[in-house]
């Protein structure tokens, strides 16, 4: 995935969906206790969001005022206990107002990620559990861009070549927000070992939210 410049807030969102927790974890679940929140520069909001058969539960964690440099564990006011098949939805924003090149999903500091690393019990072969959007939608994206906005991306370039070459707008920046949003995932759910658990990962649905939480009550 990858953050346009000049945004003064774009968001990305991260998936452990329900059929990797179904498979991951024991048939009593587990419980979190502790939660760090993790994206690199340009972040400036992160929350994770835990759904039960469409149903939002208590959020697991939340920083509206995210920095980088203030990184740290934090112990939950409240154990969050994850059953099998409950989903965890993390959701990132970034600014990139002061950026003139889009940035790329990756481990340098100047690249991104939108991360919640989670710390509970008892101990499961689940190591990772992380989305990204499935190569088929990335790729009829850029083709859109080359034969609608005449782009010079090109399916014989590489991923981060193709969003290099997109000079964005904000009905390109929009569209690939939709896009986001919309398109299938390529699911890792990994054990310790780095093996998948059994199952079909690619072209996984979106997790659907179908009882969103309220919003929170005003104080004034």
């Amino acid at each position: 995935m990858a953050i346009p410049p000049g945004q003064e807030s774009f968001q990305l969102t991260g998936y452990c969906v329900s059929e990797c927790t179904a498979v991951s974890l024991p048939p009593e679940g587990i419980t979190i206790f502790g939660s760090q929140l993790h994206t690199h520069l340009a972040g400036i909001k992160v929350h994770t969001r835990h759904v039960r058969d469409g149903i939002e539960m208590t959020e697991l964690n939340r920083d509206d005022h995210y920095s980088t440099h203030f990184q740290e564990i934090r112990k939950l006011k409240k154990p969050v206990k994850v059953l099998p098949g409950d989903a965890l939805i993390t959701q990132c924003d970034y600014n990139t107002e002061e950026r003139e090149n889009v940035t790329l999903g990756g481990f340098a500091i100047t690249d991104e990620m939108c991360v919640n690393y989670v710390h509970y019990f008892p101990a499961t072969d689940l190591e990772v559990c992380k989305s990204a959007i499935s190569d088929q939608a990335l790729n009829s994206y850029f083709n859109y861009m080359k034969q609608w906005e005449n782009q010079n991306t090109s399916f014989r370039q590489g991923i981060s070549d193709n969003y290099k070459a997109i000079r964005w707008n904000k009905m390109r920046v929009q569209l690939l927000t939709d896009v986001y949003k919309e398109a299938p995932l390529s699911m890792q759910c990994n054990m310790s070992s780095g093996d998948r658990f059994p199952g079909y990962w690619e072209n996984t649905p979106v997790t659907p939210v179908l009882k969103p939480l309220p919003p929170p009550p005003r104080t004034c």
